[in-house]
C-alpha cells in the first residue's frame, strides 16, 4: 500500500542498519547520504550473537517493575487524537504509566516506560532521559518511552497539531514527575528474574487504506492489504511482586472505541486486565508495533464484510482476543531464555519531508469560508506558530538482551517496516517497537 522511492527507503534502513551495528551514536543523516548503501554494510560491523558458552545464564537477570495511575482529571488535560472537538465527560477506564527496569549479569541497566497516551513529545523525552541519567545513571541509550497510542488519552506532544488536542503543560509536569518516580522505584525494586521471549500471529485487525479504481486511498478495511500480524511476547519472571511481568507487543491502531468522550486506554487496556486477571501475580505491558496503517475491525453482523470496530465493546473484545493469543503461546512451546547480556544504542539522522503546501496555499485555507474544520485549525497553527523544518529528526533505539534484538522506532510507523525491520536483526530473535520515544509524524 505504501510505495517509496529508494532513497526514501533506504534512509531510514541505513539508520537501522548504523543502530544495529555501531556501539555508539552513528553521524547524522547528510553523512549517511555520502556512503552508499553497500559500502555502509561492508563498514558496519552488527554484534556478534554469543555461542551459548560464551553468554551469561539466563537467570542473571534483575528486574524491577512500578506503575501508576495517569488518567487526568477532568479539565486537567486536552483528550488527544482525531481532528474534532473532543471535551472529556468522563472515565471509561483509567490510563496507566508502567516502568520495566533490567539489570544485566554485568550491571548494566535499562529501563521500558509505557504509557497510555498518544505519544511522547522530543522535549519530553529529553527531559526524561536527563533526570534518570542524573538520578539513577542509566545512559540515554537504555531509557525507552513507548506509547500505546490510545486515542482517548492527555494531549502531551507540543508539536502536534492544537486540532488533535492542544497540550496541558501542568498535566505534562506531572507526567513527567510520575514516571522518574516509577523508574525510581522501578531499579530500587530489582530482584532476580529469568527473562524469555516468544512471538505469536493473529490480527485483530486490517489495513486501513484501500485503492480504487483511480489509484485514490480510501478510508475503508483492506483484506489484502499490509497488516505486520507478529505479536512479541517478552516474560520476566521474578522473585517478589509482581512475580511475572509481560511485554505484548502488537500492531493496530487503538482507535476502537467509537466517538465518546471518556479516557480509555482502548485495546490494549482489556488486553492487560484479561491477562492480570487470568494469571496470578502478572503485570502486563503493552508496545505498539508498526501499526501506523491498520485498524481493529469486526464482521458486520448483516452481512459479514469488514468494518471498522468503533464501540468499546467491540474494543473490549479485541483485548480478549489479543490476550487469547498470548496464553495460547504462553501454553504452548517453551519461550526461548535470553541470556543475562544487555546492549544498547541509539542512533540519530535526520527524515526530509517531502514538499508541502505553499505559505500561499496554507494562508488561503486558514481564511477559506468552506473550509473543513480539521484542515482550516492546522493552517491557522502554521500561521500562528511558522515551521520552516525541511526534515525530521529521527532516532532509532536498539536494545539486545541475549538472542533478542529490540528495535524502537519513533513516529507512526506503516506495518511493512516490522518485517523488514526484524530481518535486519543480528540475533535469532527480533521485535519492533513503533511508536516509541518522539511520535509526531507517520513513517509510511
Amino acid at each position: 500500500m505504501h510505495r517509496k522511492s529508494r532513497r526514501q527507503r533506504q534512509i531510514p534502513v541505513t539508520l537501522v542498519r548504523a543502530a544495529l551495528g555501531a556501539r555508539v551514536a552513528g553521524p547524522g543523516i547528510a553523512a549517511l547520504r555520502r556512503v552508499s548503501a553497500w559500502l555502509l554494510l561492508l563498514a558496519v560491523v552488527a554484534v556478534p550473537a554469543r555461542s551459548a558458552e560464551e553468554s551469561p545464564a539466563a537467570s542473571g537477570w534483575k528486574a524491577g517493575f512500578a506503575e501508576a495511575d495517569i488518567t487526568p482529571a477532568i479539565g486537567e488535560a486536552m483528550i488527544s487524537g482525531f481532528g474534532r472537538e473532543r471535551l472529556v465527560t468522563g472515565t471509561l477506564a483509567p490510563l496507566r504509566a508502567q516502568v520495566l527496569a533490567l539489570e544485566d549479569a554485568a550491571g548494566r541497566r535499562a529501563v521500558l516506560v509505557t504509557a497510555d497516551v498518544l505519544g511522547f513529545g522530543r522535549l519530553s523525552v529529553e527531559a526524561l532521559r536527563r533526570r534518570i541519567g542524573e538520578t539513577l545513571e542509566v545512559p540515554p541509550s537504555a531509557v525507552c518511552l513507548a506509547a500505546s497510542h490510545t486515542h482517548w488519552g492527555p494531549a502531551i506532544n507540543e508539536r502536534v497539531n492544537f486540532s488533535l488536542g492542544p497540550p496541558a503543560p501542568w498535566y505534562i509536569a506531572r507526567l513527567e514527575r510520575t514516571i522518574l518516580d516509577l523508574a525510581g522505584r522501578a531499579c530500587g525494586d530489582l530482584a532476580p528474574a529469568e527473562l524469555s521471549y516468544g512471538s505469536c500471529s493473529t490480527r485483530i485487525g486490517m489495513c486501513r487504506r484501500t485503492l480504487d479504481d483511480k489509484g485514490n486511498v480510501l478510508w475503508r478495511p483492506n483484506p489484502t492489504g499490509s497488516y505486520d500480524d507478529h505479536t512479541p511476547v517478552l516474560r520476566i519472571v521474578r522473585q517478589g511482586t509482581p512475580s511475572e511481568i509481560l511485554v505484548v507487543g502488537h500492531a493496530c491502531h487503538p482507535t476502537s472505541s467509537g466517538t465518546m468522550n471518556r479516557w480509555s486506554p482502548d485495546y490494549p487496556g482489556s488486553m492487560r486486565d484479561r491477562l492480570e486477571q487470568d494469571r496470578a501475580g502478572c503485570r502486563a505491558m503493552f508496545v505498539m508495533g508498526c501499526g501506523g496503517d491498520a485498524k481493529v475491525v469486526v464482521k458486520n453482523a448483516k452481512t459479514g464484510a469488514p468494518e471498522f470496530a468503533n464501540t468499546p465493546e467491540a474494543s473490549a473484545a479485541a483485548g480478549e482476543r489479543l490476550a487469547a493469543a498470548v496464553r495460547e503461546r504462553l501454553e504452548g512451546e517453551p519461550l526461548h531464555p535470553l541470556a543475562a547480556e544487555l546492549e544498547t544504542r541509539i542512533v540519530t539522522g535526520e527524515l526530509g519531508f517531502r514538499p508541502g503546501r505553499s505559505d500561499a496555499e496554507i494562508e488561503a485555507l486558514a481564511f477559506e469560508a468552506d473550509a473543513k474544520g480539521f484542515e482550516q485549525a492546522w493552517a491557522r497553527h502554521r500561521l500562528a506558530y511558522p515551521d520552516a523544518r525541511r526534515g525530521l529528526r529521527y532516532d532509532v533505539q536498539v536494545w539486545r538482551l541475549g538472542d533478542l534484538t529490540l528495535v524502537a522506532l519513533e513516529g507512526e510507523v506503516c506495518s511493512d517496516w516490522g518485517p523488514v525491520v526484524r530481518r535486519l536483526a543480528p540475533t535469532p530473535h527480533a521485535m519492533v517497537v513503533g511508536y516509541a520515544n518522539e511520535v509526531s509524524a507517520y513513517i509510511p
